[in-house]
C-alpha cells in the first residue's frame, strides 16, 4: 500500500489524550504508515493548511477548543473533500454519515480493528485522487491546495 508518490500513505491522528494519542501513532507506524499528530482540530488544520500530504484524517469527536472532530470533519468535506476521514469516540454513538467515510469506530477500540478499518480506506480506488485534497480534485503540488 503506497501513496501516489509511491511513499507510505500519511494519516493525521487528532486526538486531545495524549496516551492515546501517542499509543494509536505507534500502531499506525507499526504498520508502515507515516502519522501526523495534532492534539485538537486547530492543529489538524493547520497541518493539512501547510501542504503536508495527507491520505486520511482519524480524528477524535470530543476535544477542547473551538471545534471538535465533526467539525473537522465538515471543514474537510468543504475543504479537503479527496481526504478519507473516520471519526472516533467513547461517548458519542452516531454521526451524520455524509461527514465521514464509514461508521463511527467507537472507543475503547482494538489496534488491529484500527487498522484493517483505515486499510479498507487507504486501498486504491482505481483513480488519481490527490493527496494534498485540494477541493478543486487537482493533483498539483502542496501550494494548489
Amino acid at each position: 500500500m503506497t501513496a501516489l508518490n509511491g511513499s507510505a500513505p500519511t494519516v493525521l491522528l487528532v486526538e486531545d489524550d495524549q496516551f492515546i494519542r501517542l499509543s494509536t501513532s505507534d500502531v499506525l507506524r507499526d504498520y508502515g504508515w507515516s502519522v501526523i499528530e495534532a492534539d485538537c482540530a486547530s492543529a489538524a488544520v493547520a497541518a493539512l493548511e501547510s501542504g503536508e500530504p495527507v491520505d486520511l484524517v482519524f480524528s477524535d469527536i470530543q476535544m477542547p477548543g473551538e471545534m471538535n472532530g465533526v467539525g473537522l470533519a465538515r471543514w474537510l468535506r468543504q475543504h479537503r473533500p479527496a481526504i478519507r476521514v473516520l471519526l472516533t469516540s467513547g461517548g458519542v454513538h452516531s454521526v451524520d454519515p455524509t461527514i465521514c467515510d464509514g461508521p463511527l469506530i467507537p472507543k475503547p477500540y482494538r489496534p488491529d480493528e484500527l487498522v484493517e478499518r483505515i486499510r479498507q480506506y487507504l486501498r486504491p480506488t482505481g483513480t488519481l485522487g490527490p493527496r494534498y485534497g485540494n477541493a478543486k480534485g487537482d493533483a498539483g503540488s502542496p501550494s494548489s491546495g
